[in-house]
């Protein structure tokens, strides 16, 4: 099973994919203060909830990319139901390929897919080029909660041993300061896993004699989310205005 295959399976319930909530996504909205006639790109745009909301409440032309061909696929026809397609639209394929013009965007976001520049701070760089100067970016993104990691889930290559602080100072390495930050709490983390654990287990239910079954019941994976995510590993959105002048 690939890395695609797995997340159309575990994030079928999601509403969003990430460990918050529809009133701290709101909150994270309001600290970006966008306004009628702005342009806005969003990096790993998902299923396009947020995208939706935004553009529900604002008059705005919204650019959203997704690598995803069934998140992508969702978020087309969800907008076309809402009567939105004149207002977002949905690239499919790597962010990295996309060839928005630089300091076009009044707002940038990734929220919880930095991973999809080639992590924080490549991201960092990336969203605040293309971001107008003055405008704003809006990103979610993990740090350590705790240090040390637990020895058996410490990995150089997954997580950065970075705190909330280092993690915040970062946005003025790339001439970004932040205006905003929403946290998430033990209670968005284990609502969050547990639409996964939901989705595995009537996937397995539905498909009892498939291989893969093994791979999404797999309880090394499940003490992870309950030992390490939202006590060793926090979330965050943080917002902040591209330059200062």
């Amino acid at each position: 099973m690939n890395k695609f295959e797995f997340f159309e399976i575990i994030e079928r319930y999601h509403t969003f994919k990430n460990p918050t909530s529809e009133e701290k996504l709101d909150l994270a909205t309001d600290y970006c203060a966008i306004r009628d006639g702005m342009r806005i790109l969003d990096i790993g745009s998902g299923n396009g909830w947020l995208l939706r909301r935004i553009a529900r409440r604002f008059d705005v032309r919204i650019t959203g990319l997704e690598i995803h061909h069934t998140f992508a696929e969702q978020a087309r026809s969800m907008i076309a139901a809402d009567g939105l397609r004149d207002r977002i639209e949905i690239v499919l394929g790597p962010a990295l390929d996309f060839r928005g013009a630089e300091n076009s965007f009044d707002l940038v976001m990734c929220i919880g897919a930095s991973f999809a520049l080639g992590g924080y701070d490549n991201a960092l760089g990336w969203m605040s080029r293309r971001a107008k100067r003055g405008g704003t970016i809006a990103i979610g993104e993990v740090y350590a909660n705790r240090l040390p990691f637990p020895v058996e889930f410490a990995s150089g290559e997954e997580y950065e041993q970075r705190n909330l602080w280092m993690t915040a100072q970062r946005l003025s390495a790339h001439g970004l300061m932040m205006r905003g930050m929403v946290e998430s709490s033990i209670d968005d983390w284990n609502r969050y896993h547990s639409l996964h654990w939901r989705a595995a287990m009537d996937w397995v239910l539905e498909n009892p004699n498939r291989p893969e079954a093994a791979e999404l019941m797999n309880a090394a994976r499940q003490r992870m989310d309950l030992e390490v995510d939202g006590r060793y590993l926090g979330w965050a959105i943080f917002v902040a205005r591209n330059g200062m002048d």
